[in-house]
């Protein structure tokens, strides 16, 4: 039997599970929103949900947080500062603790990223896939480059630390397309890329009506060179499959998983 000296960290997953539109590929607990969405009713349930795990975590503090989904931007900047003072009145959440939140172009205004910053989040996971309005429509995105493009810079500015989701082996797409990709991307100075490639996940439309044009394996192997060849040649570190960061940017929630420490799951 091990013994340990100290307990691992632990972690918070929050999961909101609308989205403007259901994408083709995800393979995720995510709905289509039908209306308004019942964010003082949600953000209720999520603390309860809470509450009936702290029996198993008394005394241990919460060392990152992160709301993903769907669209968590999809929630007011208020109902997020609900739900973060809701949980620090519930656990303690370390002072500095990384705070991360998912978010797409197609949900983008500067005034919500900055109230989504005001109401604690400390780090932007944006959402962006491709820079390419082809590629986009055939990827179910609700957003088009403009607006990613829009959305990004503005991202950096507010927020300290940003991740830009990257896709590779895009239908059509070729070593000259991705590396116009990566350009764009390295162009808007986020200190991290999660660069991965597209997979066909069971469940999913892409699964049972694929995109035609998918690239082989052999390419995708030289796709993925490219990317660890292209983003290590300006500074960003691999340090797990699909993730890069500069130095000091590696996120913290993620890898808390990724080194077997604790977590605790709330929403749908």
């Amino acid at each position: 039997m091990i013994a340990f000296d100290a307990l691992p960290e632990l972690s918070l997953y929050v999961h909101l599970p609308w989205c403007l539109r259901k994408c083709p590929y995800c393979d995720f607990n995510s709905h289509e929103a039908q209306g308004d969405l019942a964010q003082t009713e949600y953000v209720q349930a999520l603390l309860l949900d809470l509450e009936s795990e702290l029996p198993q975590v008394w005394g241990r503090p919460i060392t990152s947080v992160f709301i993903g989904g769907g669209t968590p931007s999809l929630f007011s900047p208020q109902a997020i500062a609900d739900l973060l003072s809701g949980i620090r009145a519930r656990v303690r959440v370390l002072p500095g603790a990384e705070i991360t939140m998912e978010a797409n172009p197609g949900t983008f205004e500067a005034e919500r990223f900055e109230g989504f910053r005001q109401a604690g989040i400390n780090r932007l996971s944006l959402g962006i896939q491709s820079f390419d309005d082809r590629q986009l429509r055939v990827l179910g995105r609700v957003h088009d480059v403009a607006q990613a493009l829009q959305a990004a810079r503005s991202a950096v500015k507010i927020f300290d630390r940003v991740n830009l989701d990257l896709m590779f082996g895009l239908p059509g797409q070729t070593l000259s397309d991705l590396q116009e990709e990566l350009a764009q991307a390295l162009a808007m100075e986020s200190t991290h890329l999660s660069c991965y490639q597209l997979t066909l996940e069971p469940n999913t439309m892409f699964a049972t009506r694929p995109p035609e044009g998918l690239p082989d394996d052999d390419q995708l192997a030289d796709m993925q060179l490219v990317v660890i060849d292209t983003l290590g040649a300006h500074g960003f570190e691999r340090y797990e499959i699909s993730a890069f960061s500069k130095t000091g940017a590696r996120c913290a929630h993620n890898l808390n998983y990724w080194t077997f420490g604790d977590y605790l799951g709330i929403g749908a």
